[in-house]
């Protein structure tokens, strides 16, 4: 369990956060990171970019950048509107152009991520040097790019129908339309009109009744979720392991292949599982991350004391739950737990008079500590409740 991890978007919405990347770290042999714009500007905002191009650099961390921006291009003609499926790529302003991709990431960090020029100039040369370039719109992950991937998908009416039914559903205030739902996606000299019987109004209706607010959902929102589902399941089939996107995302890829995410989610149960019995009392890593209670470098000293923990975890079976196996652990029988006493406690004693000749036998609380800690080994709970727990605390 726990091998390797790709995370492009939070479960949420939005770009990669701090937390999550923390998480991944924690409970993943192998994690890897899909940069785009906005999640490298946050991290930048956190100050906290450094220590990730530093992991990419140790090989803690993997990385990819993709600087292409993926969207629905929507143009209206009359009371009709024609979408296309389009990316966009950042090179700064018109009298402050980025000439590489290292001067693009520059001006991004220096616009949007608040740094200072020389500072921006720096960790832009400093990720770029780290981390590869992958293209969304080329051969990079399928051949003719995932624009045209998607086109296709648009293209064929029950697939069209069946990735909009899906999508509808996974959106907060959407609605399960069923096979009533109707789509058809028309090209013509000006572009892709989409016709659908789907009632925006009530789903905007409800999405305002939320709290927080959410922005109207639109055909070309809707639409959107057919090429960034694309994109995800192209990354995932290329790189392997647990993948983590949007919720929308994830149910439009299920609906084209539902063995995709089974492993992800049978790792995300075990994870909340975990949480929810062995911390019921604390907040989450990437709680106290994101909300700035802890930083990321106290994280990084906490994930130095982590390899026995990661270990134990990726030798977990996924036939018998995470928790169980927690349980297990503790209570397993050694050899220690079988040895006479006496020896156990000439075995101590003689371990301590190698630090201190005249300390004699040791007693009370410090043998039972050597007992439980040398002569048992090591345990899941020594890295939980000895280091974990005291940082969410």
């Amino acid at each position: 369990m726990f091998e390797s991890i790709v995370l492009r978007n939070s479960r949420d919405a939005g770009n990669i956060t701090l937390g999550a990347i923390a998480e991944a770290l924690l409970f993943y042999q192998n994690s890897r990171v899909i940069f785009n714009h906005g999640t490298l500007v946050t991290l930048a905002k956190t100050g906290d970019l450094g220590h990730i191009v530093a992991l990419v650099k140790e090989g803690r961390l993997q990385a990819v950048h993709c600087e292409e921006t993926l969207g629905t291009i929507t143009n209206s003609h009359g009371i009709s509107q024609a979408h296309d499926f389009g990316a966009f790529t950042l090179v700064g302003h018109e009298a402050d152009k980025g000439k590489n991709r290292a001067e693009r990431i520059e001006i991004g960090l220096r616009t949007s991520g608040g740094l200072d020029r020389a500072k921006a100039k720096a960790l832009a040369k400093s990720f770029a040097d780290a981390v590869p370039l992958k293209s969304l719109t080329k051969d990079d992950y399928v051949k003719g790019g995932i624009l045209n991937a998607a086109r296709i998908d648009a293209k064929d009416h029950a697939t069209l129908k069946g990735l909009l039914r899906a999508g509808l559903a996974a959106v907060p205030g959407g609605y399960d339309a069923g096979d009533s739902l109707e789509a058809d996606y028309v090209q013509s000299d000006l572009g892709y009109f989409l016709f659908t019987n789907i009632d925006f109004a009530a789903v905007n209706e409800r999405r305002a009744s939320m709290n927080p607010t959410l922005e109207p959902l639109t055909p070309a929102s809707l639409f959107n979720l057919i090429l960034e589902s694309r994109a995800d399941m192209h990354l995932a089939a290329f790189y392997g392991g647990d993948f983590v996107t949007t919720s929308a995302n994830s149910a439009l890829v299920r609906w084209r292949q539902a063995y995709l995410f089974e492993r992800a989610d049978r790792n995300s149960e075990a994870h909340e599982q975990f949480s929810e019995l062995v911390l019921a009392d604390y907040p989450s890593i990437r709680d106290v991350i994101d909300s700035g209670e802890q930083s990321f470098f106290e994280f990084l000293k906490l994930l130095e004391k982590a390899e026995k923990f990661k270990t134990w975890l990726a030798k977990a079976t996924p036939d018998q739950k995470l928790v169980s196996q927690y349980i297990e652990a503790l209570k397993a029988d050694t050899w220690a737990d079988k040895a006479p006493a006496k020896l156990l406690r000439y075995l101590v004693s003689l371990g301590a008079g190698l630090f201190d000749p005249t300390s004699g036998v040791v007693s009370g609380a410090a043998d039972a500590f050597l007992v439980d800690r040398i002569l048992k080994g090591w345990r899941p709970n020594h890295f939980v409740d000895d280091r974990l727990k005291p940082f969410l605390s």
